[in-house]
């Protein structure tokens, strides 16, 4: 006989013997517990008894049954206190964060929330420094954010207020100083910029200002000097008068011509300053 056909009739002659076996072990058991389903994955005697010794070595120790759907509240509570929540929410204790002065009334009610979703005392400091953290990055990118904020404020109004920039400035100071209180321009608004930083009131203050000096009186505003700079839309204004229809600029032989001339450049320039 070939080697072929012995491993022919060999196999199923293995398999049966394997089948034999496994019935064999079974066949030693109480006839109660032979079809239970925690014996299905067991194929010998062997793997029977890793699976003893290992529920052996689960006996006594340290279980928490996790409660079902009609679980009480009482009944997680016990869960959490095994778990190593603190007894009351005063029991955790928070990491002191670092460049950063936390708010006692947060600090307090995040105890409390910790405490009712059951966080024990490794997790509640954890996710309290974590957030410290994040809350003082973004603090820290938004003071990034000011200085870009009031640094394009200033350029957009030196571009629209042109050589009366620094007389606009100080009418609108001389303003608040006299009429109102200079601690309104530390006023924090909304979006975290100052009221002293906004355009809008910078505009308001500094035509205010401007409107006392020109029309009730150059010393109206206290402490205020101002350059006589005037800005590029009063540059034009002025500009249009010196060219208008009929006046010297457009005739050569007039004796003003050279002045008007003059005074056109110098707002031209004033307008593209």
């Amino acid at each position: 006989m070939s080697e072929e056909q012995v491993a022919e009739v060999s196999a199923p002659e293995m398999e049966q013997e394997v089948a034999q076996s496994v019935g064999d072990w079974r066949s030693s058991i109480p006839e109660e517990i032979r079809g239970h389903k925690s014996l299905d994955h067991i194929n010998d005697v062997g793997a029977l008894a890793k699976s003893y010794v290992h529920a052996q070595s689960m006996i006594g120790a340290d279980k928490i049954a996790i409660p079902g759907k009609s679980a009480t509240p009482d009944d997680w509570n016990e869960v959490y206190a095994r778990l190593g929540r603190p007894a009351d929410a005063e029991g955790y204790e928070l990491p002191a964060p670092e460049n950063f002065e936390a708010d006692p009334e947060m600090t307090s009610w995040y105890k409390q929330m910790a405490h009712d979703i059951g966080l024990n005392a490794t997790q509640a400091a954890k996710l309290y420094q974590s957030y410290n953290e994040f809350v003082s990055s973004q603090e820290q990118s938004m003071g990034v954010d000011l200085e870009q904020y009031t640094a394009q404020v200033e350029s957009d109004l030196r571009r629209e207020y042109g050589q009366a920039f620094e007389d606009r400035l100080a009418q609108g100071h001389g303003v608040v100083t006299q009429f109102g209180n200079p601690e309104l321009m530390e006023v924090t608004l909304s979006d975290g910029t100052k009221l002293g930083d906004n355009p809008d009131f910078i505009r308001l203050m500094g035509e205010v200002g401007n409107f006392i000096q020109e029309r009730v009186g150059e010393d109206t505003l206290e402490g205020v000097r101002t350059s006589g700079g005037i800005t590029p839309d009063a540059a034009r204004e002025k500009l249009a008068e010196l060219r208008s229809q009929g006046s010297p600029f457009w005739d050569a032989r007039h004796p003003e011509h050279d002045y008007y001339v003059q005074q056109a450049l110098k707002f031209q320039e004033m307008i593209h300053s």
